[in-house]
């Protein structure tokens, strides 16, 4: 989104990210906030009970944080998808810091003797394979995106161009409608939003 084009694509982007994903609607649907909002107090005061015991906030605050966009995003709180996913995200995070001849003298690009190019390479085929398999689990699931549990990637999946056109009542407003006949996501769209 921020780096997009400005054109019918990107205001039909940003109507689907105000409209859908980030809407009223959608932030009072989120249990997971509260849910892990609850799990952190009870954290603290277990562990920090007569000040008996050190609490590392730092860390708390930082699963809290994990914990809801995990769930607000994907839909779920699988904790074995969370630790790929942050593993994934720490190699990039190393990747992005590292000293890169080719970032700075661009005809000596070819030259990579820490590597890094193959590491980014296998990184992104990583990031890629999971979220294809995010992006597949829900399909299989199946979950429309006006059910009360449905996450932003059901959302998205409602324009996937695959897709065929969903209908919607006569309640929906009219720019919902226009948002529903106009807009068609690919699956890299998808990907792209999901990051």
């Amino acid at each position: 989104m921020a780096f997009a084009h400005y054109g019918p694509f990107w205001r039909q982007m940003r109507k689907l990210c105000v409209m859908k994903l980030f809407s009223r609607r959608r932030a009072e649907t989120w249990l997971a906030v509260r849910d892990e909002s609850a799990a952190l107090v009870r954290a603290v005061a277990e562990g920090g009970a007569g000040g008996e015991k050190a609490v590392n906030l730092g860390e708390l605050i930082f699963n809290l944080t994990k914990n809801v966009i995990f769930r607000a995003a994907f839909g779920t709180s699988d904790g074995e998808g969370q630790d790929e996913f942050i593993a994934i995200l720490q190699e990039f995070s190393k990747l992005f810091g590292a000293f890169n001849i080719g970032d700075f003298i661009p005809w000596l690009s070819w030259m990579d003797p820490q590597g890094i190019n193959r590491r980014l390479r296998a990184a992104r085929a990583a990031l890629d394979r999971f979220i294809d398999k995010i992006i597949d689990e829900h399909m299989k699931r199946g979950k429309n995106a006006d059910d009360a549990d449905a996450d932003m990637v059901d959302d998205m999946l409602a324009f996937l161009a695959e897709n065929k056109p969903q209908g919607k009542g006569a309640a929906a407003g009219d720019a919902e409608d226009d948002l529903q006949k106009t807009l068609r996501l690919t699956r890299d769209n998808i990907k792209a939003i999901i990051m």
